[in-house]
């Protein structure tokens, strides 16, 4: 149910794929169910009339999707691979990146303060060039009220970075690792890993869950387990991964 104040996604129409903020909404005389929507920051935005059936809630996927969007259509935009009408084109763009901005960030750093959940403790083992998979999945495991560990997140400045992996490592009942190019090669991952896959092996019990964001080559550890795909549709794939952790 979306509400007044609601960040949404359009999911149908002329605005399908942007992201933006339901202002209100109201019924026809037709019955039609209207909502009124500022596609960007509702304070510099403009704000359209948006069949409510094309509305619903924005997810971390789409803020992130939708960014990566813009800034490719801007830098066409600089470099002159695509032509605009007007301004007006431009400044929309910008309005909606940094209303896309302020809401990931939001996200991002309230599930940082307020991930104490004592549901499931997960560590996210990964490649520093698949930091933002790492931060989009602990954002939304977060957000279903589990307690993900991640580097960025726990170590603060002057702690040992080894000592707290490693008690993180003991805490943790799950260790997520993402699978890439990246991580399959590296050896700090690697490490992570096996100190939970032995653990496993010794209680009977999962501890090591696999997530696959992009072809590669499996570890041979790895390879008789079933893996979290999220190389396809993302919000089906954190769905098989919540339902793993219960």
């Amino acid at each position: 149910m979306l509400y007044y104040g609601s960040s949404v996604f359009i999911k149908a129409g002329k605005f399908k794929g942007r992201v933006g903020y339901l202002d209100d909404d109201d019924f026809r005389d037709s019955g039609k169910h209207i909502g009124y929507v500022c596609v960007g920051n509702p304070l510099y935005a403009n704000e359209y009339e948006i069949p409510m059936k094309n509305l619903r809630e924005v997810t971390t996927e789409d803020l992130l999707r939708r960014q990566g969007e813009i800034e490719q259509i801007l830098f066409d935009i600089k470099y002159s691979k695509v032509k605009v009408k007007d301004e007006k084109t431009k400044t929309d763009l910008l309005t909606e990146f940094i209303f896309i901005e302020s809401l990931f960030s939001d996200r991002y750093f309230k599930t940082r303060l307020l991930s104490n959940s004592n549901v499931r403790k997960v560590f996210i083992s990964h490649s520093s060039k698949d930091k933002i998979m790492a931060r989009l999945i602990a954002t939304d495991l977060a957000a279903a009220g589990h307690n993900p560990w991640l580097d960025e997140w726990r170590i603060k400045d002057g702690e040992s970075i080894p000592r707290s992996i490693s008690i993180a490592l003991k805490e943790s009942e799950y260790v997520l690792v993402i699978l890439s190019k990246s991580s399959v090669e590296s050896r700090w991952v690697q490490e992570e890993w096996y100190s939970k896959y032995w653990d496993e092996i010794e209680t009977g019990m999962v501890k090591v869950v696999p997530i696959l964001i992009e072809d590669c080559q499996i570890p041979e550890l790895l390879k008789a387990k079933k893996y979290a795909d999220f190389r396809g549709e993302y919000s089906k794939a954190l769905r098989e991964l919540l339902l793993g952790l219960n």
